[in-house]
């Protein structure tokens, strides 16, 4: 995993203190050209000029700003103002970045309390969860209430399974299913077993043949072309066999 690439240093805070007074779109223009190595976004320069108390603001009527770090409660989760005027994020979040600054943020990610517990903010309980995991994070049982153990175990369990189907992506063995990823023999096998119980196995026959009655009935153009291609199939069935 790539290192936190710091772009900030005292120089530069000092730079945009030294030019609050001017209007956004000239200061990030001016910067850019005094610093054209720093590769920084227009988000990411109005930001920091919020944090170092460098952005100039207008008030509207008599709301005054909230002051930074203040916090609120949103849908049952704390959330916590980071840059002026009005930049907010998870509290969870907050606390995980700011005790992981090594860690490459790029990826969006859930941010879990272990515990279960919305206002335990130790660093201990609190773990990131990238999106893509969280289904399989879900489906092996996912946060446990009041065991944390557990849940950093079901965790674990869902970034291995995760790098194993991307492993098998990459060498073409998965396909998808809805939003999720399974190997093709792990399918198969679940086919075969669901195909395997008799009466099942009669349902689906009769299914298909009503199916096959109706389009030959409807569109029988269409049908030819399913005789055909299904003979096709058995005849390479039949050459694979005799390999």
């Amino acid at each position: 995993m790539e290192h936190f690439r710091k772009v900030w240093d005292d120089e530069k805070d000092a730079w945009l203190k030294a030019h609050k007074d001017m209007a956004r779109k000239d200061a990030y223009a001016l910067f850019c050209k005094v610093f054209h190595d720093a590769d920084i976004s227009k988000n990411a320069f109005n930001t920091r000029r919020s944090v170092v108390g460098a952005a100039k603001y207008q008030r509207r009527g008599r709301c005054r700003a909230l002051a930074l770090y203040s916090e609120r409660v949103k849908k049952g989760y704390v959330r916590i103002k980071i840059a002026q005027p009005n930049v907010w994020i998870s509290k969870g979040a907050w606390v995980y970045m700011e005790t992981h600054p090594w860690e490459d943020f790029s990826e969006k990610s859930h941010y879990i309390f272990l515990d279960g517990n919305t206002r335990n903010f130790s660093p201990d309980n609190i773990e990131r969860v990238p999106f893509k995991i969280m289904p399989i994070f879900g489906n092996l049982g996912g946060r446990v209430q009041g065991n944390p153990d557990l849940t950093r175990l079901n965790i674990a369990r869902a970034k291995l399974i995760s790098a194993r189907l991307d492993a098998g992506e990459r060498l073409g063995l998965t396909l998808r299913q809805g939003r999720s990823r399974i190997f093709r023999e792990e399918a198969n096998n679940r086919m075969r077993i669901y195909r395997s119980d008799p009466e099942r196995r009669k349902l689906i026959n009769e299914r298909a043949r009503e199916y096959y009655r109706r389009v030959k009935s409807e569109n029988p153009h269409k049908y030819e072309e399913i005789r055909k291609r299904h003979r096709e199939y058995m005849k390479n069935r039949k050459i694979q066999g005799m390999e």
